[in-house]
């Protein structure tokens, strides 16, 4: 099996055995304990939440042993994406199932029925303390139950935010910010329950888990917000920007010595000029032997059609990567890429540093609406002439040409199973022809798929 299908295994595999250690020990302090099995749920799903809640902020830190694991970031954020969601629905769970405490037990309804023909009024003095006691209580809980409440109807929110496409990219990462504090005040309800210690406690299996991952998504969120972004950054000036049919190539030049990557990754990309200081995600298009770093970029929304429309060269970029594990250059002889739009980019920049020679046999498929969408298809022609071993077939929709996996099949005409094959583009292309491919017999392993998405 290849490198990249372990790494996503291993990460998986990892997220699975946490939650798996967790309720075994959560499971068997609350029963041995006797918690009536109302709060052993409850419990469960609001602790299971606040873990999905520390793995989110672990993999929002980027960190790069956790990339390797998972076999590249756009897995780590797909990931970050359904633990942010899971954790809202049993946090909701959490507090839906909660027992509100005004239920009286067997024991207690026995003792009240004792008291009430106790000599000398006992019964009414004991109403009266446990009235008291229950007060109390009641107090107690009102600061546990106020920080639950308030992180909950903020997840709530920010997550309705993040899944609702129709809310600009600019508007979702200046709310998304906050998610970092809700997190800090999900973690005081849960420390104030530890605290508290009546049904779990620091001490007990399920605190020693949580006190610790807690603080541990804390670090990740702290050290995100005040001492990533000025550890990890290249300084880059903007030195071109190239207009293209419905896209925008941007070059820029380093500051410092240019930063090493392999072909198919991307970078974070950051222009500080007035409208342009939200970071952006972008793959690569220059090869990997040039002094200059090249991204293009399809006029999609607001942002990209102000790159093209208002940006200029001259001003400062600060680039953060590179990430990605897409990497045709490490896969077999015989390949198959396909591209859809602007996912010609990663093959772009992989012809871009290819060299003659490089031994392996490659068909490209590049898929657009009309021929002249094709970006950079002059270019892709001469590269493959010179390097030699890569054909390539332009697809145009309106022209009624589709791609498939029995177009494929009939167009190579051999066993399909035999080869790698490489995706870019369009999420409904990438599933329905890697679907078919798989319906063909080829392998999961030999299916790569570049489908990076920060939301």
């Amino acid at each position: 099996m290849p490198r990249g299908a372990m790494r996503l295994q291993k990460g998986v595999w990892a997220v699975a055995a946490l939650f798996a250690v967790y309720t075994v020990l959560y499971w068997q302090h609350v029963i041995t304990v006797g918690l009536p099995f109302a709060k052993q749920f409850s419990y469960f799903a609001g602790s299971c939440s606040a873990i999905c809640m520390v793995l989110g902020m672990l993999l929002a830190a980027r960190p790069r042993l956790a990339e390797t694991a998972f076999g590249g970031l756009d897995r780590m954020y797909r990931l970050h994406k359904y633990l942010g969601v899971t954790a809202l629905l049993l946090f909701i769970a959490h507090f839906a199932t909660l027992p509100d405490g005004s239920d009286e037990s067997e024991e207690d309804e026995v003792s009240g029925a004792v008291a009430m023909v106790a000599p000398g009024g006992a019964a009414g003095r004991e109403e009266e303390n446990e009235e008291e006691e229950n007060e109390e209580e009641e107090e107690e809980d009102l600061p546990v139950d106020l920080f639950g409440l308030i992180a909950m109807i903020g997840f709530t929110l920010l997550i309705i935010i993040t899944l609702n496409r129709k809310i600009p990219y600019h508007r979702w990462i200046t709310t998304h910010r906050f998610m970092g504090l809700f997190f800090l005040v999900a973690t005081i309800h849960v420390f104030l329950v530890l605290y508290d210690g009546r049904d779990i406690s620091f001490l007990s299996a399920p605190g020693l888990i949580l006190a610790p991952l807690l603080l541990a998504g804390l670090t990740a969120y702290g050290y995100r917000q005040f001492f990533y972004p000025k550890k990890r950054k290249h300084p880059f000036t903007l030195a071109a920007v190239n207009r293209l049919e419905r896209a925008t190539e941007v070059v820029l030049q380093p500051k410092k010595a240019m930063f090493p990557f392999t072909p198919g990754q991307f970078a974070f990309i950051t222009i500080n000029a007035a409208g342009f200081r939200e970071t952006h995600p972008f793959t690569i298009s220059s090869g990997a032997r040039e002094d200059r770093l090249r991204f293009t970029m399809k006029v999609l929304g607001d942002y990209t059609r102000r790159v093209r429309d208002t940006l200029s060269a001259g001003a400062d970029v600060d680039i953060e990567g590179p990430y990605g594990r897409f990497n045709p250059l490490k896969g077999p002889e015989q390949q198959v890429w396909v591209a859809g739009g602007i996912g010609i980019t990663p093959f772009l920049s992989v012809l871009r540093t290819m060299a003659p020679g490089h031994g392996r046999t490659i068909r490209l498929y590049y898929c657009v609406r009309a021929e002249k969408e094709a970006l950079f298809f002059s270019e892709l022609k001469e590269r493959a002439a010179e390097v030699g071993g890569v054909t390539i077939t332009r697809l145009a929709s309106d022209a009624g040409e589709l791609i498939d996996a029995e177009m494929i099949q009939n167009d190579l005409g051999s066993d399909p199973g035999d080869r790698g094959y490489y995706f870019c583009g369009p999420k409904p292309m990438i599933v329905a022809v890697s679907n078919g491919l798989r319906k063909q017999g080829v392998a999961a392993h030999r299916i790569h798929k570049e489908e990076f998405e920060l939301r």
